[in-house]
């Protein structure tokens, strides 16, 4: 697959974010146990949370485990590409999915069907996964599968879709 990828627009820092403080990480992966029963029970109570295509399954989005706090603290580019490649592939697995999901609703006779941008396949991916290769190496890696990254969208949850035909 190539790696070209649509540029950002003017003016959008492309590049790897600053690293989170030492203090904030420690702090974050002491305390979890306490907040983390709680999320869990709210997580579970909220309806509002579907099946939407995101690269986030289950409770390991609010655990901050060993792993990722090292590479936090001191992580390479590489590992971080490795990191946030991880992440994208589960995100366009299930955002492929979320399409075949609606497309089969559409086989049936249903009066509505999903019609538009509702069949283009998407994703978000979150800072936390692309913190150490920043919006370019994320656009880079969503270019060697064949998806772009959708610049409109911001820095906290960047969309990642794969146009039409690819």
């Amino acid at each position: 697959m190539s790696t070209w990828h649509p540029p950002a627009p003017p003016g959008l820092n492309t590049g790897p974010l600053p690293r989170r403080s030492a203090p904030g990480l420690w702090l974050q992966f002491g305390l979890q146990w306490f907040w983390l029963p709680f999320r869990i029970v709210w997580d579970f109570l909220d309806n509002s949370v579907a099946f939407d295509g995101t690269a986030e399954p289950g409770v390991a989005k609010f655990v901050l485990t060993p792993s990722r706090y090292r590479l936090e603290r001191q992580g390479t580019r590489e590992e971080w590409e490795a990191w946030a490649g991880r992440a994208l592939d589960r995100g366009i697995e299930r955002g492929l999915a979320t399409v075949r999901r609606n497309q089969e609703f559409n086989a049936n006779k249903y009066r509505y069907k999903f019609k538009g941008d509702e069949l283009v396949p998407r994703t978000t991916i979150r800072r936390r996964y692309y913190r150490g290769i920043g919006l370019d190496g994320l656009a880079v890696l969503a270019a060697r599968r064949g998806w772009q990254v959708d610049w409109s969208s911001g820095t906290a949850e960047v969309r990642v879709f794969r146009p039409q035909g690819g």
